[in-house]
Order: C-alpha cells, then structure tokens, then sequence
C-alpha cells in the first residue's frame, strides 16, 4: 500500500488526524464555508471511526474517513466522511512524485485525469483519487461474501466532490434538506423534561415504531453525545429528540448574505442573531419523534433548547423522501431564517461493494429496498 514517495495506511482516531482536520475548510464555493471547532464533549463520535490517512515522509497529506455501522435491523454499511486532501503542496515537487509512482495508479484515474476539466485541481485530485482506490479495496474485504452499501452526504454546489463521486460509482439516489429553526427571543416550556438513561432505553419503542420506513436507521452515539429532550402532556410522552450543540469558525457567508458582512450589518443587534458571525454557536435535533397531532410539542421542545443554551438557531437535516417531512415543514413555524437561508440541500450518494471476488465496482443500488435515509446529525457536522 505504499511507495518510496507516499503510503497510505489505515489508523484510529489520534492528535495528529484531529489537528489535520481543524484546519480544513468545508462548505462550497458560494455558500458558507467554515472550519468545524471540535469540542472536547463531542469527541466520543470519533471512537468508531478510522482513517485511510495519506502521508508523505511521516506528514499527513490527506484523509478519508470511514464508519462501520449497523443498523437496527443487523445489516452493515459503511458511511463516508472527510474526504480531504491538502492543496499547500509544492507543485514541482508533486508533479515529480506523480511522474515517478504514476504506475500505482490505476487506468481508471489516468483517463480521469486526461479528461478532467477541473483545471487547477489535477495534482490534489491524483492523491484524492488514491485515496478512493484503497477505499476501493478495503470495503472489498469488509464486504467479504456479500455486498456492503457505502454512503455519504455531500452538499449539491460543491461541485468538485460530485465529480468524484461520479468518477468512483457513487449515485445520487435522494435529496436531503436542511431546515433551520430559529428564534429572536426563544421561551422555555415547563412541560419540557430531560430524560434520564432508563427513560431514554424506554423510549425505544417509539423511535423504532416512528423510523420503521427509514434506511439505515441506527442509534449509534444516541445516549453519549448531547442530550435528550421530551414533552409530557397529562404525564405521557408525546414528543421527543436529541439536542447537540455544534460551534462553527466562518470564514465566508453565502453570497446572498456576504454584503451584510462587508457593510457590517450582521453587528446589528437583530442581524447578528440572525446572521452567523465569526464564531457561530448553534444546536442540532435528530432523533425526533411525536405522535400523531402532536407535531407542534417538537416545536417547543425546540425553542426551549434554544432558550437553555441561549443560541438562536438549530438545524435539522431531513431526507425529502421522508414521511414525516411535509408534517413538519407545514406544522411548525420555522422563523425567517429557513426562508433567508433557502433550506439547503445535500445528495445522499450510495454505492454498493461486492465481495469474494466479484466485480470490484457496482454502482447504483439493485440490492437495496432503500426507504428515506435516516440521518445522525453527526453524520452532517
């Protein structure tokens, strides 16, 4: 798995890959970009997953990170995440390397490259390209006898990361949309409870009844990270979900709102709760559920969070497939930010793994009854 030059090698969580991925700027060109602050409270998440890291003379170059989940139902996937390969290297320099090691890639990435069109972008898609074959061959072995679905969320402007996904086998097979609940001045709710470990295991039930229809449902990190919030009427449980709270260092606003930032109006005392700032503090909600007519408890369980952390905004991703996302979308009142924001969307990419030898790529999703995608708000930052 190596050359003289580079090596790719599989690893577990460590300080080195955590400073890596500090420094990377996600989002896409034109939208908001950021570099996620990882929180010493959130850092169980990683536990599960590892790391197919690319190095140079024992200095990480590039990352893809890979999770192995199993649903509720006992089937294995493989979700992945952090595809990320840095551009500080020096040209000349690569290009030697490439010249060198150029028969350790495969033709399918020497005619990718011949007819790429993302001029500027060759070098680091070479080494991203890497990446993806050796992810090529470890789903292979994890997949042994049978097929193994991989997935991953990517955002619909980052236009260069669904090339990739074209150029290695992943199709778009759903639309996930991110809605954003905000409030200027949020109000707690009395009847808004914690729920302890016992209560949450006794909420089970209600969760698997609720994502019966969902693909790849799972519970992965439910009871370690954040925290879960019910709503009780006449001393019965009637909504619930799971509050994280996520900070985000901005670098750049999406185009329709850098103005504000340029003429400073995001410093207005309305605006800039409103508008993210250079450091934006925000919540997260997964695992939701009510039951029926009782969609407007999930809305107070919401702002209630919104007012104990005191943030303004919190995010839900959603697959559009979902039974549950015209409910939601009709029965609570958002605010103005999911209008001004535009809600977002992302693509669930999927492909599916063969092994014991057969054909080493198969797109599409001929063997999956795929239901709407359930998403872990983890998964989305």
């Amino acid at each position: 798995m190596s050359t003289s030059s580079f090596s790719i090698t599989l690893r577990s969580y460590d300080e080195e890959i955590k400073n890596f991925l500090d420094t990377v700027l996600l989002g896409s060109p034109g939208g908001i970009q950021y570099r996620v602050h990882r929180q010493k409270s959130m850092s169980l998440r990683q536990e599960n997953v590892h790391f197919l890291c690319l190095s140079r003379k024992e200095k990480l170059l590039g990352v893809i990170g890979l999770v192995n989940r199993v649903d509720i139902t006992g089937n294995a996937w493989l979700y992945i995440r952090y595809l990320h390969v840095k551009r500080t290297l020096d040209p000349a320099k690569l290009d030697r390397i490439v010249a060198r090691n150029g028969h350790t890639l495969t033709s399918e990435t020497d005619r990718f490259e011949r007819n790429s069109d993302v001029v500027g972008d060759q070098r680091s898609s070479i080494l991203e390209g890497a990446l993806l074959e050796h992810l090529n061959e470890y789903s292979q072995r994890l997949a042994t006898t049978n097929i193994l679905p991989a997935y991953a969320f990517v955002e619909d402007k980052n236009h260069r990361s669904k090339k990739l996904c074209n150029r290695f086998a992943f199709n778009t097979v759903q639309e996930i949309q991110t809605l954003l609940f905000h409030r200027f001045h949020p109000s707690s709710h009395s009847q808004v409870r914690l729920l302890t470990q016992e209560e949450l295991q006794g909420m089970d039930h209600e969760l698997r009844h609720f994502y019966d229809s969902y693909t790849a449902y799972h519970t992965e990190g439910l009871d370690q990270q954040g925290y879960y919030l019910g709503y009780k009427v006449n001393g019965e449980w009637v909504a619930g979900t799971r509050i994280m709270r996520h900070r985000w260092d901005i670098e750049r606003l999406p185009e329709h709102l850098s103005f504000m930032r340029k003429w400073k109006l995001d410093r207005w005392p309305y605006l800039r709760t409103l508008i993210p700032g250079h450091v934006f503090h925000f919540l997260t909600a997964d695992y939701f559920w009510f039951k029926p007519g009782c969609e407007r408890y999930l809305e107070k369980i919401m702002e209630h969070a919104l007012a104990k952390e005191k943030v303004y905004t919190m995010m839900i991703w959603l697959s559009k497939e979902s039974p549950h996302s015209k409910v939601v979308q009709k029965s609570i009142s958002w605010g103005l930010l999911n209008k001004l924001g535009n809600s977002g969307s992302v693509s669930l990419v999927l492909r599916e793994f063969m092994g014991d030898g057969k054909a080493a790529v198969k797109g599409g999703v001929e063997n999956i009854n795929l239901g709407p995608i359930f998403v872990n708000a983890h998964d989305m930052t």
